[in-house]
């Protein structure tokens, strides 16, 4: 964004821009920073007319976090000391034995931010500060490159709040049910994982733990199933096998005619079988079907095959048209 202001150096108006990342006011003629880390006070949000009146969207500080009762987090004094017997004294016995007013130990610093005793209400705010970071942690460790998008994490993070509030985390290991919460998130998205994807980022629970967890909390949060099909995981395990746009959109048309026939195997093996057949059809395709059964969430090979066997009678009316010729479909292996 540009504009005029003056430059003491050049000793005259001259147009300035704003890098509005690091707030910073350069002038475009000699380049002396006229102003240094300004704050922009323009309106965060953008109001319209059919929107909710009595919603206000203006806030002050950083960002909110679904986790949290009222979105920030918060400070408390620390109502008591516990020694090192064990002995727990409250702040009014420290006041009268001169203690209060003496510096507090490491211990009772600590004890501000994590207090030993303290209402169930602040008990529950100081493990919700916690959790955003494990689920963070997961959440980059389930997609280095891509990234998890930030409205799946909140809404993850929204479900563990949810369940907490229900009083469904108390007495429970917190992995299972973090897992559990991300992988609803991500079910209940465009951007399906998988089970197995989720519990090799999960720290330490088994596929089995998180299946249960995950069916205990759906019926705790009234969230109605929703069945994962083939179309949802063909674009990622297409990537992950670095696919032309081609093949993927063979791909794509072969899935959606597939359906019309009943095969009844696992979506991950179906959208393998089918990425095996259309890159033994493409030009310039020489994966393996070790690799094929790699990209689809590391299906078995011998699952991709058997697969492979109840899709291949079909290959004639499943495969598009322009993408091979009547005649081309010779070039499959016969199963």
């Amino acid at each position: 964004m540009e504009a005029k202001e003056f430059c003491r150096d050049c000793k005259q108006e001259t147009d300035v821009v704003s890098d509005h990342r690091s707030g910073d006011t350069i002038c475009t003629f000699c380049g002396l920073i006229l102003e240094a880390r300004y704050i922009d006070e323009r309106a965060e949000w953008r109001n319209f007319a059919d929107q909710n009146p009595e919603e206000d969207r203006t806030r002050v500080g950083k960002a909110s976090d679904p986790l949290l009762d009222n979105g920030v987090l918060s400070t408390w004094p620390a109502t008591s000391m516990k020694e090192p017997s064990g002995e727990i004294l409250p702040i009014r016995t420290l006041k009268k034995t001169g203690l209060a007013s003496e510096k507090p130990p490491i211990r009772c610093w600590i004890m501000v931010f994590f207090p030993l005793v303290y209402s169930k209400k602040r008990r529950k705010t100081t493990r919700r500060v916690l959790m955003p970071m494990y689920l963070e942690e997961m959440a980059d460790r389930l997609d280095i490159y891509e990234g998890v998008p930030k409205c799946i994490l909140d809404h993850a993070k929204g479900l563990y709040k949810k369940a907490d509030d229900k009083n469904f985390c108390k007495g429970r290991n917190s992995n299972p049910i973090m897992a559990a919460c991300l992988l609803l998130a991500f079910e209940e998205s465009q951007n399906t994982r998988t089970l197995k994807e989720i519990t090799m980022v999960a720290n330490g629970p088994s596929k089995k733990e998180i299946s249960k967890m995950k069916e205990e909390l759906k019926r705790s949060l009234g969230i109605a199933s929703k069945i994962k099909s083939a179309m949802d995981l063909w674009p990622r395990h297409c990537s992950n096998l670095g696919m032309s746009s081609k093949d993927k959109k063979a791909v794509e048309e072969a899935l959606k005619n597939l359906a019309n026939f009943d095969i009844r195997r696992n979506p991950n093996s179906v959208v393998a079988a089918v990425m095996y057949m259309v890159v033994q059809l493409s030009n310039g395709n020489n994966c393996s079907v070790q690799d094929v059964s790699k990209a689809a969430d590391g299906v078995a090979v011998g699952t991709t095959k058997r697969t492979y066997k109840d899709i291949y009678p079909y290959a004639s009316q499943i495969i598009p048209t322009w993408f091979c010729r009547l005649e081309d479909l010779k070039k499959l292996i016969t199963p």
